[in-house]
């Protein structure tokens, strides 16, 4: 609020007076430069000049009633139409002092009340259309100059006004989700603090980003992505309760931050729903885009007692899940900051482990159950590090598919794989299929079908001897772009198999519509097969749907007598694991064909 300084008599040389506008009602033309200033109980005297009175002192509320008349519609209580009367603060109308305004001014006041809704630029009644239409109506009907430039002023001010939100706004938001940003969420996160100090209460900060989602970018355009995330925004904004908020913490990660939770298990129990959001595609631009989320937790004050210790605790813990495959959520633990060393040491390393040929094929039978013999097998990377010995893949997988090294690591295992079995081949070998596993990245890279041509080309490979696999949640994540490619792939002769099956999204549906050659029946499944009476009813359905589809059935990971004989009476095709081998370097799988070993079927 401005200070306007007064005399009590209008006088030159009078004692000056600071008067706050707060405590102005009104202030009326006497005659020119001579303007009267009445509180609630005074009235004082000013030497300035009227028309630029509401300008100066718009912002503290000040309004033109009439060309002798300007109200500080902060003290309006009242307006008598048919009077032409405003009353200021009391109640009580004999005691309220008023101003007064010609007949003729009349629509002048109704407009100056509406307009004020619009000075709001929170103010959600009118959009910026309507305020728009407002004024100009306003305008139009308005033929007194003076009253004409008051309702400039209110614009000139409203539009500023709106401004100034917008880029406040735009400070504290993200500019395509228009949800909070990170500077907002480090401001409602040292509040909470601050909070928690006082009352003991505590907090989760969950951070989550999107398994896989550079495939969506790449393959159909940042434009798609950019949609989905919008789409996705809308849904976490309905997802997280008013007292808690959700921000983008950029790219595809988000962050959210959970108040006065009694128990952890609340935060687990959050983050088990995030999984629920992203089950129904986002359907987009005809394309249906399944997406998973690896979600990390950190807790206040177990795992941080400052911003900055929480959103890195749950950082780590989110890359957690992402180690063990996605669509997951993991608890921060101290441990984890060790992982998070080692994990930067070891992609260190497997940047430079291909040029180095430090990468080896191994080979795991598939084995044709009608007959007990191999048909096939799988080709499994192996990374033999000069130090650190063999690394498991299950380490340095997930490491690759992020930071997109799976490319050429995927590339150079479907070559080596093709080029070996052609080489046993020319050594009199009987014909195998080799199947070679494809990432999600790999499989959407453009010019993938064009490079497996050329790898048959180069090697020599026929194409119905190699047979690709991917992963049910991959086959899900673009649908019709991977019917497209996989039409593509069948048309130069290649098999297709379908990986991990009944562990994902389980659309039988999809799978009728991809046509491909082989179903996997995942492990997990096969597992508890004779001991678990549900996952033997899955793995019979799944084998007798294949059946119908005409689609062959391959269970993985059969390690007993017991299990072998559960499939076979089931009608199995194929099966992979170590009751008949475990995976082995190129020179002993060699030896194993060249001795013609077989199952024993009973």
């Amino acid at each position: 609020m401005q200070k306007i300084p007064v005399t009590r008599d209008g006088k030159r040389g009078s004692e000056i007076i600071i008067v706050d506008t707060s405590e102005i009602v009104k202030i009326e033309r006497i005659r020119d430069r001579e303007i009267a200033i009445h509180t609630k109980d005074q009235q004082y005297y000013l030497d300035f000049s009227f028309d630029n009175m509401e300008e100066w002192l718009f912002e503290d509320g000040f309004r033109l009633l009439d060309h002798a008349n300007l109200v500080n519609l902060n003290h309006v209580h009242d307006y008598d139409a048919k009077k032409g009367i405003v009353y200021l603060d009391k109640d009580d109308r004999l005691k309220s002092k008023t101003a007064t305004a010609a007949h003729i001014h009349k629509e002048h006041i109704v407009n100056i009340l509406q307009l004020m809704k619009t000075t709001d630029p929170a103010n959600a009644e009118l959009d910026d259309a309507e305020q728009d239409e407002l004024f100009t109506r306003i305008i139009s009907e308005t033929k007194d100059e003076q009253l004409l430039r008051s309702y400039a002023t209110i614009r000139a001010v409203n539009e500023r006004r709106r401004a100034e939100h917008k880029i406040v706004h735009m400070a504290y938001h993200d500019s395509l989700t228009n949800l909070p940003n990170r500077l907002h969420f480090d401001q409602r996160l040292k509040e909470c603090f601050e909070q928690a100090e006082q009352d003991g209460g505590r907090m989760a900060v969950i951070f989550f980003d999107l398994d896989r989602f550079k495939v969506i970018n790449d393959t159909l355009g940042h434009h798609v992505g950019d949609q989905l995330l919008q789409y996705l925004a809308r849904k976490l904004k309905v997802y997280v309760k008013e007292k808690d908020i959700v921000a983008r913490f950029g790219g595809d990660e988000f962050i959210i931050l959970l108040t006065n939770i009694s128990h952890i298990d609340e935060a687990a129990q959050f983050a088990k729903g995030i999984p629920d959001l992203l089950k129904e595609p986002f359907v987009i631009e005809d394309q249906e885009l399944f997406v998973t989320a690896s979600i990390g937790i950190s807790l206040y004050p177990d795992d941080g007692m400052d911003a900055e210790t929480l959103l890195k605790n749950a950082d780590i813990a989110m890359y957690r899940s992402k180690e063990k495959g996605g669509n997951s959520y993991h608890y921060y633990y101290p441990d984890m900051n060790k992982r998070s060393l080692h994990r930067l040491n070891l992609e260190i390393h497997l940047r430079k482990a291909l040029e180095r040929n430090e990468f080896r094929v191994f080979y795991q039978p598939i084995v044709d159950l009608n007959n007990g013999k191999i048909f096939g097998m799988e080709s499994l990377v192996r990374w033999h590090h000069p130090e650190w010995g063999i690394i498991s893949p299950g380490e340095f997988i997930p490491l690759a598919e992020e930071t997109g090294l799976i490319v050429p690591i995927g590339n150079w295992v479907l070559k080596q794989a093709c080029r070996q079995n052609k080489e046993w081949q020319s050594l009199g070998h009987a014909p195998l299929c080799v199947s070679v596993n494809i990432s999600a990245i790999q499989f959407h890279q453009p010019s993938f079908v064009h490079y497996v041509e050329q790898t048959l080309l180069e090697t020599g490979l026929e194409p119905r001897l190699l047979c690709l696999e991917i992963t049910e949640n991959v086959a899900m994540t673009n649908v019709s772009y991977i019917m497209d490619t996989m039409n593509k792939l069948r048309t130069l002769g290649v098999s297709i198999s379908i990986d991990d099956f009944g562990t994902g999204y389980s659309s039988f549906s999809y799978l009728k519509r991809f046509r491909v050659h082989t179903l996997k029946i995942d492990q997990s499944f096969i597992r508890d097969v004779t001991s678990d009476e549900e996952n033997a009813a899955i793995v019979t359905a799944l084998i007798a749907m294949s059946r119908k589809l005409k689609i062959k059935s391959l269970a993985e990971g059969v390690e007993t007598r017991e299990q072998l004989d559960f499939l076979i009476s089931q009608g199995c095709n194929e099966i992979q694991g170590y009751v008949f081998s475990k995976p082995m370097p190129a020179p002993d799988f060699e030896l194993m064909i060249r001795e013609n070993k077989q199952l024993y079927l009973m």
